[in-house]
């Protein structure tokens, strides 16, 4: 039998720690910070399929097609815990080979540090990001070893299974591509992912989200990391290419910072890798001066580390993530809600009441995807007025709100505030150990018009109304192209909700379809669509 070659050794190494330490932690460590959305789309995957409109969460949002294609498929064969550790451990691997043959045996520490804390990440849950990585790394390797058809494959698997790893391994390639500006062979495999960045562009304009927000303290630490990466390799000629890495990532930092999008703070999950980053930066000038060097290693484990272990520590104090938690909630709930309402769950550090009351099939005025909740739900972030509290719950059509005694989401601390401080106007109708139940006095439905109309269900992609009258009714779920009733007018408002303008009274039937008239509609921005008797208009 051959013997292995000293790559195939490192590599084969460093998947067998990483898949060892995710292990670990994804078994016996706390459940990762954004485990609960993960669980409720592979959950809303397995019951709906691709249904890619889901109303049980933000008043209504696009589902899958702009976050993950592949993840969830995949996360319901295999189950979160074991894709995890397989994402982990093939990321380990990649990364050991592409290291490995871009700078030989000096990247050996770069490859095992990666090992270590790459691990990590499946505290912070972000495994749709961790599959993509894994893709992209691997496309990565199909490009060194110029096949150009499976870097293509792999590229589109990346894009599909998480858009953000995607940006970042166009982020790489351009920082090679400038670095080799007159190197042809990369015209190709620029080419191939400006195609597929262009097929992302249109979704994103077909099924628009919303914003993710970015901290200035969070782009100055970003900053730092690429100016320091591109001072300790200036000069350094076989860091030529990780140098001009650098340059484009801090551009790209800015770029998220100064364009409001869903992207925002999340182009630095680059973060993630810091560790093994800067010390394949400082292996490359031999670690001189030693001093300087240790200073900018510090820094970069700071980065690296600071999120993983804040993770660790909001998971570990998190009683809220067992169903067990909420079983008295969803029982009042299921008592007392009719289809008429939603209800406000104040969020927790680990967004578990989305999870549970959405499974019960109670739509929840937020979720967990912090993207979702700008601009709908910005006020919850700032200091909170009790009038303008109890506004956005009529808007919403909230009935009751649950506030549980687990650790508050800092996005909802002003409003567990509220809620404790007997001001907020709501009354407690019930209470447990655990948590409290608030009801909206007077509360308004999601449904409202001249004359009161009912709903009479409402599902992930569907609702039926009752309308006893033509006139104009506002439905507070999110308008979408995509939205159909027969003999009616949908509309968008003025805050992003449904306006319905049946053509004669009676029961109305709204469903979510995906067609090629609605997508024509979506691209040119139509905001008002009719079927039926009535005629389609801008």
């Amino acid at each position: 039998m051959p013997k292995a070659s000293p790559l195939a050794r490192e590599a084969l190494l460093s998947a067998a720690a990483a898949a060892t330490l995710a292990a670990l932690l994804v078994w016996l460590g706390p459940p990762g910070a954004d485990l609960a959305e993960h669980a409720y789309q592979r959950t809303l995957f397995l019951n709906e399929g691709f249904a890619f409109w889901n109303n049980f969460w933000y008043a209504g949002r696009y589902s899958f097609v702009t976050y993950s294609l592949l993840y969830y498929p995949l996360a319901a064969l295999l189950g979160i815990k074991l894709l995890a550790v397989a994402t982990v451990s093939t990321a380990a691997l990649a990364f050991a080979v592409v290291v490995g043959r871009q700078w030989g045996p000096v990247g050996r520490w770069s490859s095992r540090t990666f090992a270590v804390v790459w691990a990590g990440i499946v505290l912070s849950a972000a495994f749709p990001f961790a599959l993509g990585a894994a893709l992209a790394l691997l496309a990565m390797w199909a490009l060194q070893a110029r096949k150009l058809g499976r870097f293509a494959v792999l590229a589109a698997l990346t894009v599909a299974a998480s858009p953000l790893a995607f940006l970042l391994l166009a982020l790489l390639l351009a920082g090679f591509g400038v670095a080799r500006w007159h190197d042809r062979t990369l015209l190709a495999p620029g080419l191939t992912l400006a195609a597929f960045g262009l097929v992302e562009v249109v979704l994103w304009r077909l099924f628009p989200g919303g914003r993710y927000p970015f901290s200035f303290a969070e782009l100055a630490a970003a900053l730092t990391f690429c100016i320091l990466g591109a001072a300790v390799t200036w000069r350094v000629e076989r860091a030529r290419s990780l140098r001009w890495v650098f340059v484009v990532y801090l551009v790209a930092c800015v770029a998220a910072y100064l364009i409001p999008s869903a992207l925002g703070e999340n182009v630095a999950r680059l973060r993630y890798a810091a560790v093994p980053v800067a010390v394949l930066a400082l292996s490359l000038r031999r670690w001189r001066p030693l001093p300087v060097c240790l200073a900018v290693f510090a820094l970069a484990a700071s980065w690296n580390v600071s999120p993983i272990a804040g993770q660790y520590l909001k998971g570990s104090s998190d009683p809220a993530t067992k169903a067990a938690y909420w079983a008295p909630a969803i029982s009042f709930l299921r008592a007392h809600m009719t289809p008429a309402y939603r209800v406000e769950a104040v969020d927790t550090t680990s967004h578990w009441a989305a999870v549970y009351l959405a499974e019960a099939q109670i739509p929840v005025a937020r979720g967990g995807f912090r993207q979702d909740d700008f601009p709908q739900n910005e006020l919850l972030y700032d200091d909170l007025a009790p009038s303008a509290y109890m506004r956005w719950l009529r808007e919403l059509g909230v009935r009751y709100v649950v506030l549980a005694n687990a650790p508050t989401d800092y996005s909802a601390r002003s409003e567990a505030a509220l809620l404790r401080s007997g001001h907020s106007g709501l009354l407690p109708v019930f209470h447990t150990r655990d948590l409290t139940i608030f009801e909206v006095p007077h509360p308004t439905p999601i449904l409202t018009g001249p004359v009161p109309g009912t709903v009479r269900s409402l599902t992930a992609t569907r609702v039926v109304v009752d309308l006893p009258s033509s006139a104009q009714y506002r439905l507070a779920v999110r308008f979408s192209p995509f939205w159909h009733a027969k003999n009616a007018c949908l509309s968008r408002s003025a805050d992003g909700m449904m306006m319905v303008v049946p053509s004669r009274p009676g029961r109305l039937a709204l469903s979510f379809r995906i067609n090629a008239g609605a997508a024509l509609a979506a691209v040119g921005g139509r905001t008002t669509v009719c079927s039926g008797s009535l005629d389609s208009s801008r």
